[in-house]
């Protein structure tokens, strides 16, 4: 018997006059056929909300896990073990690399009442030298049927009157704030958590976007080159909504009629967090929360950045709304004035540049090997890695989007353990970081279009045992398959995972209270 529950109206607000004929397909996350009951509300002429509860919880438990481990590693942990007499698991990851390559082992401790157990179990292994983390196991990647809480938006692209708009937090590179007070700020119908950001000032500027960010034609950000795009076009009379595979930027200066490519624009120098940058160590590759470096920069700023310019040692070159060269300075840090630009060298850089020389900035944006023109009413991020390409899942392209378990790190490598489990130098690759960031279930967010200009949002709520379990990457793929996308791409997840309708959130952000965010999705009214 076919146990889903069709499109069944229970909020307060009754069905209008907008109601798409169209019901919410099996979203496939958990397995097929999974109970799924669905609340609707019709918000304006095309745009649809649709809260899902599916699945059910089949009476997992706590465990500790060890992560990802190398051979070694995994002999002189079961050695001590078996020494403090405790049983375990040795379990192979829940999927295979995306070049099908298959990858550590995990050791796992099951059958914890209570993350109070797991917890205290913990702390004993680790006076015995062993790290251990506690999970719940619906949450740690393998088979599970839920529940699973999701907020659905469908929106009409050829009927929404209203648009879609990617939102700066404060209107600013460097801050953030919350997906809820951009939402109110703006006066939105909905609204959703954008792309990764800076979640630390060791990492970049606490709160600027990680990646690629052009605003209504204009860049803002260089991208992390290779990774998919978001792109919103405004400039017609309804917004059109697509997503790239790969992007890349040039960042340029004209000197007097000379062109020279410079490393970014509105960065913090030194830093360049999910790499993928221009003459960086280790990489010049995208590698997802990993933070490559480079000494020796040039990069510039206006008035989207901040107040002022990074301060610190090398030079400054002071650009007017005119494109002259107004000052040359000996340290970097300035006030930045609206319609000035502001150029900085560090390290080795230098620029054959004097008082009253022409410079002015241009840009080039790439995608899937084709220039896109940032013409006004062009917005863009960076997110990822892809979930649905060409109407399948794409599990072949996180390889190249900076979620290669095996990236060209040298020296630098890691297993870059998502849990901080002490144990990451045993690992010359990053496989604790796929099975701890991609394969285990955490809150996602995700967009994708259909090839008939259907956009669908989707947050799928987590982190929370019995209540929702959150989705891996190849969850919220499958769900993104399942709406019949052409293209899908993963936004920014766990604690960051949020939509709000009509000034509400839909479900609990994972983290203590809502977490500050560098950039929204808003959809007007």
């Amino acid at each position: 018997m076919k146990k889903t529950i069709l499109a069944m109206l229970v909020s307060s607000v009754a069905f209008g006059s907008y109601a798409a004929q169209w019901n919410v397909p099996d979203l496939a996350i958990g397995g097929g056929e999974l109970p799924q009951s669905v609340e609707h509300r019709s918000l304006v002429k095309g745009v649809d909300y649709y809260q899902i509860q599916r699945g059910t919880s089949q009476g997992e438990a706590y465990l500790l896990s060890s992560g990802i481990l190398n051979e070694q590693t995994i002999k002189d942990y079961s050695a001590k073990l078996d020494d403090l007499k405790l049983p375990y698991h040795l379990e192979t990851a829940p999927e295979a690399a995306p070049n099908g390559q298959k990858m550590g082992k995990i050791l796992r401790l099951k059958g914890f009442e209570s993350s109070g157990d797991a917890e205290t179990q913990a702390k004993v292994l680790k006076e015995h030298g062993l790290n251990f983390s506690p999970r719940f196991s619906a949450q740690d990647g393998y088979d599970t049927k839920g529940p699973f809480d999701i907020s659905l938006l469908r929106v009409d692209l050829n009927q929404y009157q209203g648009k879609v708009a990617s939102i700066l937090a404060n209107d600013k590179i460097t801050t953030a704030e919350t997906v809820s007070s951009m939402a109110e700020r703006n006066q939105a119908l909905a609204a959703i958590n954008g792309g990764f950001f800076a979640f630390n000032d060791q990492v970049g500027d606490m709160g600027a976007p990680a990646g690629l960010y052009v605003k209504d034609g204009q860049l803002l950000r260089e991208a992390a080159n290779q990774r998919p795009v978001l792109i919103i076009d405004n400039s017609g009379k309804h917004s059109k909504v697509s997503i790239g595979n790969s992007v890349t930027t040039e960042v340029l200066l004209n000197i007097n009629g000379n062109t020279v490519r410079i490393d970014g624009i509105n960065r913090k120098p030194g830093v360049i967090l999910n790499c993928g940058g221009l003459d960086d160590t280790p990489s010049t590759e995208a590698i997802h929360d990993f933070v490559c470096t480079d000494d020796s920069e040039i990069i510039v700023y206006n008035s989207a950045y901040d107040a002022q310019t990074p301060q610190g040692e090398g030079k400054e070159i002071v650009i007017d709304a005119n494109g002259k060269v107004v000052e040359v300075l000996a340290k970097r840090g300035s006030v930045i004035n609206a319609g000035f630009s502001y150029v900085q060298l560090t390290g080795d850089s230098k620029l054959d540049v004097k008082l009253g020389d022409n410079l002015t900035l241009a840009s080039k944006v790439v995608v899937d090997g084709e220039e896109v023109q940032l013409r006004k009413g062009v917005s863009m991020l960076n997110a990822g890695p892809s979930l649905v390409t060409n109407f399948a899942v794409d599990i072949a392209s996180r390889n190249t989007q900076g979620f290669n378990p095996y990236p060209s790190t040298g020296d630098h490598a890691g297993s870059q353990d998502d849990d901080g489990l002490g144990v990451s130098g045993a690992m010359e690759n990053r496989e604790g970081f796929y099975n701890g960031w991609v394969l285990r279930r955490h809150p996602r967010t995700a967009l994708g279009v259909t090839d008939n200009n259907i956009l669908y949002a989707a947050v799928v709520y987590g982190r929370a045992p019995t209540v929702t379990e959150g989705a891996s990457i190849t969850d919220v793929a499958a769900v993104m398959e399942a709406l019949g996308t052409k293209n899908a791409i993963n936004l920014d997840g766990g604690g960051s995972s949020m939509m709000v309708i009509d000034g509400k959130r839909t479900g609990s952000s994972s983290d203590a209270s809502e977490r500050e965010v560098s950039d929204a999705i808003i959809f007007t009214r």
